[in-house]
Order: structure tokens, then C-alpha cells, then sequence
């Protein structure tokens, strides 16, 4: 197993000048050889998180996948992970939130067409079902992009965690049309709600097409006053 990084503030700002303008792949296989077998890549199986699928299958085909079925998801969001995972025959492991089956039905009818309280779907429960997903890793792959919204723009390539876990965005530096060309070039699957208009992808109740032709992300808890689910402050300290 390759050595890890010391990863001190100088050190760690030198690996991230050299992997800014890194291919993805290149990135992801950097982070699957230092941190073997500890490095898994998250996906929300969203509208093109096929891309970043494909990359790190081209770094290691059986790089270990998890992802969070909160009990809310589409159908399709479901249909789109089978396909997948049939196609590249992915190492995936689904986490289920602590959500009982029971309790899902029962919000389901209570919650017909309006948004329900977020902690079942998008907040503390899928947290939770986050941190589980990651225990025992030591280095963290996931999709995110500077240009999807404000509160990511300052995302780094790589991130040392206060719990001691590494992060890494591969796709950081992208841009939409870095992935829009990617899935062409490789002929890659959309999410089945992206040809409707669906450019961000979460719960079924908390998610519509973008209000804001500008933000892909809009459509997200849109007139809720929240922007994201709270998974990607796992490992950080809480806000002083």
C-alpha cells in the first residue's frame, strides 16, 4: 500500500496547485493508490453522476461505491442505480437510513405532495446514514463542483477533515460543459428525469426543475431558505 500524505497546511497546498488542472481520473487514481483500501467514492446517482462513475471505474473497476437510499428517492433515481449497477457491475453498497420501513409508508401518506420535515429525508437521517457509510474510510471521493452553487465555490480538490479523513473532489475545477462533453465522448446514461428538465437530483418531495434557469441546484428545497443537505459537513467542525 502506497504511503499517505502528511498532509500539513503546506504540503496539502501543493498537492492541490498540482492536482488542480489534474484530469478527474488521474485524481481519483492518486487517491485510490495512496489510500488502498480505504478510499471510496459517494454518488447520489443524480442527473450526471454517471461521469464520475465512469472515472473512477477507469482508476479502479472494483472501487468500492456507497451511496444512501433515504426512502424517498424516485423510482427513477432507483431504476437508474440497477441500471448502473448491472452495466459496470459496481462494487455498490446501498445504506438504508434507521427509518423503518413502516415509518417511510406512514410519512409517504401523511406527505402526498407537500415537502415534509427534511431530517427524515435530507437531514439528520441521511447524516446519519452518511457517517455510517464512511466509517472506517480513510479517504472520501466525492462529486462535487465548484460551479453548481455558491456554497460550494471554494470547494479544494483535496481536503484534510478535523476527524482525520481526507476528502477529495475530483470534478471540482469542472464545469458543466466538461461534463456535458464527458458523457458525450463516452456515451454515458443520463438520470431518467434529466431529459424532463431535472438538473439536481435528491428526494422526490424536496425536488422540482430549477426555478432559477441560472442554478441547476434551484430546484432543491426551492422557497425553503436551504441549499444543502448537510452531508458534505460531515467531518468538519461545527460553525463557531
Amino acid at each position: 500500500m502506497a504511503g499517505s500524505p502528511t498532509l500539513n497546511p503546506q504540503e496539502l497546498k501543493q498537492l492541490n496547485a498540482t492536482l488542480e488542472t489534474a484530469h478527474p481520473t488521474e485524481i481519483i487514481r492518486w487517491a485510490v493508490e495512496t489510500f488502498r483500501p480505504d478510499a471510496v467514492l459517494t454518488s447520489s446517482f443524480g442527473g450526471d453522476s454517471a461521469a464520475i462513475i465512469h472515472m473512477a471505474l477507469q482508476a479502479d473497476p472494483k472501487i468500492p461505491i456507497r451511496t444512501v437510499d433515504t426512502g424517498f428517492l424516485f423510482p427513477e433515481t432507483l431504476q437508474f442505480i440497477d441500471e448502473l449497477r448491472r452495466r459496470w457491475h459496481l462494487n455498490l453498497t446501498v445504506i438504508r437510513t434507521k427509518l423503518s420501513d413502516d415509518d417511510i409508508a406512514r410519512l409517504k401518506r401523511e406527505h402526498p405532495r407537500k415537502p415534509i420535515d427534511e431530517r427524515y429525508c435530507c437531514g439528520e437521517y441521511k447524516r446519519e446514514a452518511t457517517e455510517r457509510a464512511l466509517a472506517g474510510v480513510r479517504c472520501w471521493i466525492a462529486g462535487l463542483m465548484r460551479a453548481e452553487a455558491v456554497t460550494r465555490r471554494d470547494t479544494p480538490i483535496v481536503e484534510l477533515l478535523a476527524n482525520g479523513m481526507v476528502k477529495v473532489a475530483p470534478i471540482a475545477a469542472w464545469t458543466p460543459k466538461q461534463i456535458y462533453d464527458y458523457m458525450q465522448q463516452h456515451q454515458l446514461p443520463y438520470h431518467p428525469l434529466w431529459a424532463q428538465g431535472y438538473t439536481s437530483i435528491g428526494c422526490a418531495l424536496h425536488t422540482q426543475k430549477p426555478v432559477d434557469p441560472n442554478d441547476p441546484r434551484s430546484g432543491r428545497w426551492a422557497g425553503q431558505g436551504k441549499t444543502e443537505c448537510g452531508i458534505h459537513d460531515i467531518g468538519k467542525p461545527p460553525p463557531t
